[in-house]
């Protein structure tokens, strides 16, 4: 641990962030749900996910931007297809509530989705499989974002760059979560470029005129490139159809905005999954033969400088467990800052 850093236990960091919503107008459920989000994604490894957000989330709040109701409308429902309405609250909140619903309908149906409008960035998405993991199913989420990348071959930034996340339960190893985004770089990993004054590598990001750049502070200002050329591309435009699109909200595209605009809802929409392998055959056989992939994984040759190939999730799981131990750490500034923004509120480190 860094020197500058604070030592927390997990369960003073998650206190701490659900009295900050609780201060904010949250039913203590619904500010629970914040926090346990916010923290899943801390100790695995992505601060820019956790800490940071109780800041992010709180202004929205504050300024109006987000609701602090929780309300999850039913729009409509049939077989396995169901659709809300978010009226404006966070998905950290409601995107449980609709998860948790796509998973009761599928211990009958085998395979349900919820589509959810009016909603907002719901951050880590691998929280979403995990919960349905959980329940001994299959799960994923995917959130529609604001316009970040340029469809392939285009030089206008209209699309977003979707996160998703797909996730398995095993039996003796960890799950299976697989948690990225569509961008080639993502912006956090543009920013430590920066910090560190080094140049991108070829094919990241356009410039705001729209030409290839490899300046960080230029491509911050312009657009991201998609992983795969066009198969990123191809990609997002699916995931818009599925989340945007298909929810049915008033935003989609270039009508949702960015987390940190506070004078306007964000519009985002989200797209659940959950599919109950027991529908096919006994839970025990299905999270044997996952298990017995990853053991082949495991076991294949590797290149030089690679040590042992990992399945996705298994460094995060890694990390988690960890944490459950050492605690959380956080940077002593990042300590101060949620600090001074929680004393208003009468919300203090404990």
């Amino acid at each position: 641990m860094a020197t500058d850093a604070v030592s927390l236990s997990i369960a003073e960091f998650h206190g701490f962030a659900a009295r900050v919503f609780e201060a904010l107008g949250m039913a203590p459920a619904h500010a629970d749900l914040m926090a346990a989000q916010i923290s899943w994604a801390h100790i695995r490894g992505y601060p820019w996910l956790g800490a940071k957000k109780i800041i992010q989330y709180g202004t929205r709040i504050q300024q109006g931007a987000a609701a602090t109701h929780g309300d999850l409308e039913l729009v409509t429902e049939a077989g396995g297809l169901l659709a809300f309405d978010a009226k404006n609250s966070f998905s950290q909140v409601t995107g449980v509530q609709a998860m948790q619903a796509a998973i009761e309908k599928a211990r009958s149906t085998g395979v349900c989705v919820a589509v959810v409008r009016n909603t907002s960035n719901a951050s880590a998405l691998g929280y979403f499989p995990n919960l349905a993991i959980e329940q001994r199913m299959i799960g994923a989420a995917i959130n529609n974002s604001p316009p970040l990348m340029a469809p392939w071959g285009s030089s206008a930034k209209i699309i977003g760059n979707q996160a998703f996340a797909w996730g398995s339960p095993a039996g003796r190893h960890d799950p299976i979560i697989f948690d990225t985004a569509l961008s080639e770089m993502t912006l956090v990993a543009i920013h430590g470029y920066e910090a560190r004054g080094e140049p991108l590598p070829e094919g990241v990001a356009l410039d705001g005129q729209g030409a290839p750049t490899t300046d960080p502070a230029a491509a911050l200002a312009g657009i991201l490139l998609p992983m795969g050329q066009h198969r990123g591309s191809g990609l997002a435009v699916i995931w818009e159809v599925l989340t945007g699109v298909l929810a049915g909200g008033d935003r989609f595209m270039t009508d949702v905005t960015m987390p940190d605009v506070f004078d306007k809802p964000q519009g985002t929409s989200m797209f659940h999954l959950a599919i109950n392998p027991e529908i096919v055959m006994p839970y025990d056989q299905f999270v044997a033969r996952v298990d017995d992939m990853i053991d082949r994984l495991h076991a294949s040759p590797t290149i030089e400088g690679v040590e042992q190939v990992r399945v996705p999730g298994e460094m995060a799981a890694r990390r988690a467990r960890e944490a459950q131990k050492s605690g959380v750490a956080l940077a002593q500034e990042m300590y101060d800052q949620l600090a001074e923004f929680a004393e208003p509120l009468g919300v203090r480190w404990e």
